[in-house]
This record gives structure tokens, C-alpha cells and sequence, in this order.
């Protein structure tokens, strides 16, 4: 069985939220934080205490001595706090990772971390969990479960080539999505099973975790 660990970065982090999640869902999980996104939770216990490693730079360093918390420091300046923590947690074991704080603040910083994520797409399963639902790179073929009711959305990273969706409000049925030109936002699931089916190219795919208000009116 896979390895999977929760991996707290230095993005914002809904702290109330984040701690009812994993206590709901993920409780059972290790917890790493990549430097800087330990600050944000130094003082929640119920998350401290789970907390296996800081990885980074040395943001963190002198937290994590004073709660005796195992820190993991890599100086290497080519490479963000995220990417060290993947790469440690990948040359460990782990190949499923449920990351929280992936977004906000910068601008730059979101993007670059889908640009991160895009370099581990097969080493590593990573699902990005906030307050609205979860995201996930695609591949080729999928199956999403206990879908009915929840908005989905698709963006491609450029291009989503024969792209099949069935299971859908909107299915589609060798179709191509390309960035600038078409999106598949603010679909809809029909029911509890989707599938999806394209030949070539990279995506992002949004599922939120409340039902979505287009399937609530009918």
C-alpha cells in the first residue's frame, strides 16, 4: 500500500478548517510542513503534535528545537521549500500526499507550484485540499467517486486532447480543450461515478465538496 502523508505549505492556510479536515478525514496521517507554514499552526496541538517533520531552509529552525520537532534544513537556493519537501517525502516512501495551504498570497507562488507539482505528476499523487473542495492534476484515464450533486471544473495546462467526460451535466466526447480558447469550468456531476478519457496534455481538476447550486435548482 502507498505511503501518504499530509503536507502543510506556506501558502494560506484556513487554519479551522485544515484542522477539521484532518481530523475528519486524515487523522490517521503523519504531517509534514515545509518551512514557513509551521508558523501558521505553531499553535494549534491537535496539528503540532502530528507533525513528523519541518522541511526547509531554516525559517522554522529555532520553532521546531524548542518543541523538539525533527528538522530537515537544505540550503539549496534553486529550489522552493515545497519542491525540497516533495522530494524528501518522495525519496522516503511516500507516493500520496494531501496538501494543504497550496494557494493565496502571491500570485506567483500558486503558479509555481502547479509548475512544481507538474515535475512530480508521476512519482507523486498529490491532492490540494482547501475550503472550497479539492484539486488535483488529471491523467489519461480517471474515475472520480461519490461525485453526484458537486461542481466540477477542468482547466487545461495548455491542452486536453479527445477529451471524454461521461457522467457529467455537460459530457463531452473527443473534444479539445485548449487554455485561452475553451474551458470546462462549472460542470456539474449527474452521478455518483465520472469518467474521464483524453489521449494528450496536462489539466487541473476542481471537485468541490458541498453540492453545487446548478444541480440544487432542478
Amino acid at each position: 500500500m502507498a505511503k501518504k502523508a499530509v503536507l502543510l505549505i506556506n501558502g494560506e492556510i484556513d487554519i479551522a478548517f485544515c484542522e477539521s479536515y484532518i481530523c475528519q478525514h486524515l487523522d490517521d496521517l503523519p504531517i509534514y510542513c515545509a518551512d514557513g507554514a509551521f508558523n501558521q499552526i505553531q499553535n494549534v496541538k491537535s496539528l503540532v503534535n502530528k507533525v513528523r517533520m519541518i522541511i526547509g531552509d531554516g525559517d522554522s529552525i529555532d520553532h521546531a528545537k524548542r518543541l523538539n520537532i525533527p528538522y530537515q534544513q537544505d540550503d539549496d537556493q534553486y529550489s522552493t521549500d515545497f519542491e525540497k519537501a516533495l522530494n524528501h517525502l518522495r525519496q522516503h516512501g511516500y507516493r500520496e500526499l494531501f496538501l494543504f495551504g497550496f494557494g493565496g498570497r502571491e500570485m506567483d507562488h500558486y503558479l509555481g507550484n502547479i509548475s512544481t507539482l507538474l515535475r512530480h505528476q508521476y512519482q507523486l499523487k498529490c491532492q490540494v485540499i482547501d475550503r472550497y473542495g479539492v484539486s488535483q492534476l488529471m491523467h489519461q484515464k480517471m474515475c472520480i467517486s461519490n461525485a453526484k450533486g458537486k461542481m466540477v471544473s477542468i482547466v487545461p495546462l495548455f491542452e486536453l486532447i479527445d477529451l471524454t467526460l461521461q457522467g457529467f451535466a455537460f459530457d463531452l466526447d473527443q473534444y479539445t480543450l485548449r487554455f485561452g480558447e475553451e474551458l470546462g469550468i462549472r460542470n456539474h456531476a449527474l452521478q455518483d461515478e465520472l469518467f474521464i478519457d483524453y489521449s494528450q496534455g496536462d489539466g487541473l481538476l476542481f471537485l468541490s465538496h458541498d453540492p453545487y447550486h446548478r444541480f440544487l435548482s432542478k
